[in-house]
């Protein structure tokens, strides 16, 4: 099963920013060459274990990446940390540059000003492209092609599966369907709703291209150098109820004294918004803030005004509202920020094939409910559970406990794992809440704790 409307991922990149600022407007770059691909956290534990605090940057496809430092004797000291060193059986290589601050900093003003041929889009055309790309190809023809993505795809792991070395004969049972010329791929089943679907939605607060202060989506890539917002009144996957909070929350930003977040002076206080907009018209919010420049005693009024603000909205409701304060250079919300609750208990709730599920602000939840009642009920029905077996239930990566919960009752156990405590949390209290008591759960990596499945008699 595919989604129905694709959405563009968008790129990360790590950053840790040193207090002090480049000596003689120059930036001293030391490149690390031979890194792995993919992976952020590990390697800056790694820079952070050789006292290397630099600011860092690497986006997750590159196999490289760059320490920004205050003067070339910190480079210079940095190399001779790095140059040579095995980062997980890989040698790593160096290579120092000197930038100038201000060519630097033009170098990514203009990648906003650079047209490969000229713009004929709208802006709003500009704007759905980026975030539903397929939004002008009849939901027929998406499902069509995705269709095709999806055999692609299989033929692509039935190559890469077969070739893979040294394995056992039972690995060899295992993969004995790669041999089979024919692989059936069944219809998609196609989405009861195709607009207005996404329950979570999470906003940027910037400048529209007018530099009027705007609440929505970047109209392309940061990376690319673009840093104008438009507003998502047009974008046929976001519901109207997540449209009102969005234009409610650019008219007070409008009238704020405090500006909005500037991504590239990192200055500013008006970052983002997420929305959670469920079925069961519970509704969440929650505004992230950057709170450097502000003293105490003004981000508590600022806490006054907008539980007022929201409060007294006419056609907006909500369940619960949410303040995050985030400082760091990353952008969009965070579990690494400060998260208060303002109004209500911090959760909102929705209901799947008859049970009933807590969902917090960090919690991932499948935005597309409908369509999560027809996936869930499709793995209940290829599951074949034998109820003359006792049957165990592996809920791996198991979230807040949803698909596991759901099927819980046709089964005489089931075992959840997820690497994430606060799912745990959240997926304990689900569990509770509808009333299943056969479900254990585990916080921790799934290849930690996979052997904790006995092989008992009679059990599936």
């Amino acid at each position: 099963m595919f989604r129905s409307i694709c959405s563009l991922q968008k790129p990360v990149a790590c950053f840790i920013r040193m207090a002090s600022t480049t000596s003689e407007s120059y930036i001293h770059r030391v490149k690390i060459l031979n890194l792995p691909a993919h992976e952020l956290g590990p390697i800056k534990k790694f820079l952070q274990q050789l006292d290397l605090h630099h600011r860092f940057k690497k986006a997750p496809k590159w196999d490289y990446a760059y320490l920004h430092c205050e003067s070339e004797a910190a480079a210079r000291a940095a190399i001779a940390k790095l140059d040579g060193i095995h980062y997980k059986k890989r040698a790593l290589s160096t290579e120092y540059s000197k930038v100038d601050e201000m060519a630097f900093r033009s170098r990514f003003e203009s990648k906003k000003k650079q047209d490969v041929e000229p713009e004929t889009r709208t802006p709003a055309e500009r704007l759905a492209d980026q975030v539903t790309p397929l939004y002008n190809i009849p939901y027929e023809e998406q499902v069509a092609k995705k269709h095709k993505l999806g055999q692609r795809y299989l033929n692509l792991l039935r190559k890469k599966l077969s070739t893979l070395p040294d394995m056992n004969q039972e690995g060899k049972q295992q993969i004995a369907w790669t041999k089979d010329r024919t692989i059936e791929i069944q219809d998609t089943i196609q989405s009861p709703i195709v607009n207005g679907y996404r329950t979570k939605c999470e906003f940027t607060i910037g400048k529209d291209l007018d530099s009027d202060k705007t609440v929505g989506f970047l109209l392309g890539l940061y990376r690319d150098g673009h840093t104008a917002v438009l507003g998502p009144e047009e974008c046929l996957h976001v519901p109207d109820i997540a449209k009102q909070i969005a234009k409610a929350m650019e008219d007070y930003i409008q009238q704020s004294d405090y500006d909005v977040y500037d991504r590239v002076d990192k200055v500013g206080v008006w970052r983002s918004i997420m929305t959670k907009t469920q079925r069961t018209g519970d509704v969440m919010i929650l505004i992230q803030i950057k709170t450097d420049s502000l003293t105490q005693e003004q981000i508590e009024i600022e806490k006054h005004n907008l539980i007022a603000y929201w409060n007294q909205q006419k056609h907006i409701k909500p369940t619960t509202l949410l303040l995050q304060t985030w400082n760091g250079d990353s952008n969009g919300i965070t579990d690494k920020g400060t998260t208060e609750v303002l109004i209500g208990d911090g959760y909102v709730y929705e209901e799947i094939l008859g049970c009933r599920f807590r969902i917090s602000s960090s919690a991932f939840f499948q935005v597309n409910t409908p369509a999560t009642e027809l996936l869930y009920a499709k793995c209940a029905e290829w599951c074949n559970i034998d109820q003359n077996k006792k049957t165990t239930l592996l809920d791996l990566c198991c979230g807040t406990g949803t698909i596991g919960i759901t099927m819980a009752k046709s089964v005489d156990r089931v075992i959840g794992i997820e690497m994430i405590p606060e799912a745990i949390v959240d997926a304990n209290a689900n569990a509770k809440m509808n009333n299943i008591t056969n479900i254990q759960y585990h916080a921790s990596k799934v290849e930690e704790k996979i052997d904790i499945v006995t092989n008992e008699k009679n059990e599936q």
